[in-house]
This record gives structure tokens, C-alpha cells and sequence, in this order.
């Protein structure tokens, strides 16, 4: 199972978790989503993509609390992949400790300084097409299914024609 976490509204968490179920993997959130009837319609069109919602608050709250994480994460023991779409410090603290404590992997988004045992990807200001979202699930689907980081970074990429780029000297 992947596990999203972030805010339902702005962000990665649901185009992430909506390819994530495109692709046939079991994929719950843990988001903060708006309390009135456009958090609704959101929670329901995931639902009917195929995305589970095992924690969401219901909160005008711009971001999640560590606990909260914590907390969501535990009650998710078959949990494989974590993958947290909002870049903030201690919620990537409370994520690789939840991902440690049941083996997963864990996938941080953005170029902060979190955990070293996060597979880093720095996010793109948009992804109007979906394409990041896409790259994001795609590796999350790899390890979801047993592949080593390293390998399902490289299969990855392989995939979608990505090619290393070598800085200019």
C-alpha cells in the first residue's frame, strides 16, 4: 500500500494518489481538506478513482501536525511506500520515523533538508499535465511492488526517457 500525505486542495497529494490508482495500486491519503462542500466533491472524486482516505482532516488548517501523521500512519501496517507531497521538516521527521517503524520506503517532495533516508525529488513550481505526478507514482508503484530504491529509480527513468544531465564546467 502507498501512503500520500499533504493538503487535499493545493499541491501534489491528490494528483500523486490519483495516478497512483490509475496504475492499480492500493493508495490511501492522509490529508487536511477544506470542511465545506468543495472538500466533499474532492474526497468523492478520489474516492471514485480509486483513492482510499484513511486520514483526512477536516480543517481549514493549512498543513497536517506531526502527531497527526504519526498517528494516521500507525493504523496503516501494511503500508510499503510513504510518500509525502508537502515539503515541511517536521512532517518528514514524523514520516521517515513511521516509515522506518514499518519498513517502507519513504519518497519527500522538495529540496528541503528532512530525513536522509527519504528518496528526494525536487517539485516543479506547476505540473499542469500531470507529469511530476505522474514520474512521482510511477516510482512509488516500483517500490510498492519490491524494487530497491536505487533499481526503481533507474527503471523509472527508463521509462519515461529521462536521461542524467551533467551540470556545465
Amino acid at each position: 500500500m502507498i501512503v500520500v500525505i499533504g493538503r487535499l486542495a493545493r499541491g501534489y497529494a491528490a494528483p500523486i494518489a490519483r495516478r497512483v490508482a490509475q496504475r492499480g495500486a492500493t493508495v490511501e491519503l492522509v490529508v487536511t481538506a477544506s470542511p465545506d462542500a468543495a472538500g466533499d466533491r474532492a474526497l468523492a472524486e478520489l474516492a471514485s478513482a480509486g483513492v482510499g482516505h484513511a486520514a483526512v482532516l477536516r480543517s481549514a488548517a493549512p498543513t497536517l501536525e506531526p502527531p497527526e501523521v504519526e498517528l494516521a500512519l500507525r493504523y496503516l501496517p501494511d503500508v510499503r511506500v510513504v510518500v509525502l507531497a508537502d515539503p515541511q521538516a517536521d512532517l518528514e521527521v514524523a514520516a521517515a520515523d513511521a516509515a522506518a517503524w514499518s519498513g517502507a520506503a519513504l519518497v519527500a517532495l522538495g529540496d528541503g533538508e528532512g530525513s536522509s533516508a527519504a528518496i528526494r525529488l525536487g517539485a516543479p513550481a506547476t505540473d499542469p499535465d500531470g507529469a511530476f505526478a505522474g514520474v512521482v507514482a510511477d516510482l512509488a508503484t516500483r517500490l510498492d511492488g519490491g524494487e530497491a530504491a536505487e533499481s526503481a529509480w533507474r527503471s523509472t527513468a527508463a521509462a519515461l526517457g529521462l536521461e542524467r544531465v551533467s551540470p556545465r564546467r
